[in-house]
């Protein structure tokens, strides 16, 4: 009942909002209200935080979490979570955290909003957790923040979530992404779809979460500057089951606007989806996609989708590879063939927290002045420093942090200013990428 209640008021929200612009595809609110599983609250009660198998906790350890979709998106998980363990057993062969054995514990979020914000609660008051690494979205995030981080004086470190309004909800406090910010992000955007590609009539796919909504009103207000460009869009709630919507109609009206490129910021577990529905209902040569950086590169190859795949662009803030001294030892523990980029800025997060904190204690200061010594300009440090960081803190005072995600400087709000960002095709094989629809006048 509860599920049915908040659907028919986001239903009434969306009406409200096409109401207003009857211009666009805003919504499909009863599209979307006959497609959200009724079934999907009931993991919520269940206890979904575990600890390493050959690490337990004790009541002389030292504890970081890390949130994460663990039974939503297993492989990323896993890749992640084995980052983290390999951070973890460096730290404890290097001495721990001022002595002590340093435990990273599992919590299993199903990329749930509200879930994420309990397991962090249950962390802090439970498992007397210290630190925290995740969740992988913005929702989630600024959820944990509200209710548990900040008011706990908890820090956090995000590997994945970009909204901007994040800095602005933590206000200075103990926050850091080490990710570029959706700002960053709106700039690569427009620079790579108005400048590059040259598109004039561009259309997107939205979530109706923090990120998305962010990144739409960002990226309207650099479309609207122009006077021969527009971007016309639709929403999507994530609750909704895509596979179970048809979508024909909204597909062929995307195509009678003249998009030429779809700008899509679904989250990893519909992105499939659409992509699969744009190619069943569209006309002739597919559109440019520039597929968000809300799902992985590998998730979208490994769909096999066909033909569409060659016209996907996706926008990531990172590297496309990971370093082999990373890389190599997570395969070894998953038996897999690749890991992805978030693997690099975990394991990059649970160092610098370790090292924070030591740091913290020994001398006496502010665990944020801490963290951001560390990754700072100075003297240059990467993990290797970690058993002699008290030593090295002693003298110098300011380092510059680089890891396996490459430099790591964090500003006052926590922005990692040094994150890379790199927009690639999906497929491998360039010269014999189909063509997708050009602008007009190409």
């Amino acid at each position: 009942m509860r599920l049915v209640l908040v659907s028919i008021c986001c239903f009434f929200w969306s009406y409200g909002l096409l109401a207003q612009e009857q211009d666009e595809l805003q919504s499909l609110s009863i599209k979307e209200l006959m497609n959200i599983p009724l079934d999907r609250d009931n993991h919520r009660d269940v206890d979904r935080i575990s600890q390493p198998d050959n690490n337990k906790i004790s009541e002389v350890t030292e504890h970081f979490g890390i949130i994460a979709p663990i039974s939503m998106f297993p492989v990323y998980s896993a890749e992640i979570i084995a980052a983290a363990d390999l951070a973890t057993q460096y730290v404890n062969e290097n001495g721990g955290v001022n002595g002590r054995r340093l435990v990273v514990l599992r919590a299993d979020d199903v990329e749930n909003t509200d879930v994420s914000a309990q397991l962090a609660e249950k962390l802090v008051d439970d498992y007397r957790t210290s630190a925290i690494i995740g969740p992988a979205t913005s929702n989630s995030v600024e959820d944990v923040l509200r209710k548990v981080t900040i008011p706990k004086r908890i820090p956090l470190i995000t590997q994945a979530a970009s909204a901007v309004e994040l800095t602005k909800i933590s206000d200075k406090q103990l926050f850091w992404r080490m990710v570029a910010n959706n700002d960053r992000q709106v700039e690569l955007i427009h620079e790579f779809l108005t400048k590059t590609k040259r598109h004039k009539k561009i259309f997107m796919i939205a979530g109706r979460d923090l990120y998305s909504e962010e990144l739409l009103a960002r990226l309207q207000s650099r479309m609207t500057s122009s006077e021969d460009t527009w971007l016309k869009h639709m929403s999507l709630s994530h609750l909704v089951y895509l596979d179970g919507m048809n979508l024909k109609e909204e597909i062929e009206r995307i195509q009678s606007l003249g998009a030429t490129a779809i700008v899509i910021t679904l989250p990893t577990a519909q992105m499939n989806a659409i992509l699969r529905k744009v190619q069943l209902h569209w006309k002739g040569e597919l559109p440019m996609i520039l597929a968000a950086d809300t799902v992985k590169p590998k998730y979208i190859r490994d769909a096999n989708l066909g033909k569409i795949t060659q016209c996907i662009f996706t926008y990531v803030a990172s590297p496309t590879a990971l370093d082999p001294a990373l890389s190599e030892p997570i395969k070894a523990l998953l038996n897999r063939d690749s890991a992805g980029f978030d693997a690099a800025y975990v394991y990059d997060a649970i160092i610098l927290l370790a090292m924070s904190k030591t740091i913290e204690e020994e001398y006496k200061i502010p665990f944020k002045q801490a963290m951001n010594s560390l990754a700072s300009n100075g003297f240059p440090i990467t993990y290797r420093d970690f058993a002699k960081i008290k030593t090295l803190y002693k003298k110098h005072k300011n380092f510059s942090y680089s890891g396996f995600s490459g430099r790591i400087q964090f500003d006052s709000l926590g922005e990692n200013v040094a994150a890379k960002m790199t927009l690639y095709p999906i497929a491998d094989d360039e010269e014999n990428r189909l063509p997708c629809s050009l602008p007009q006048g190409n």
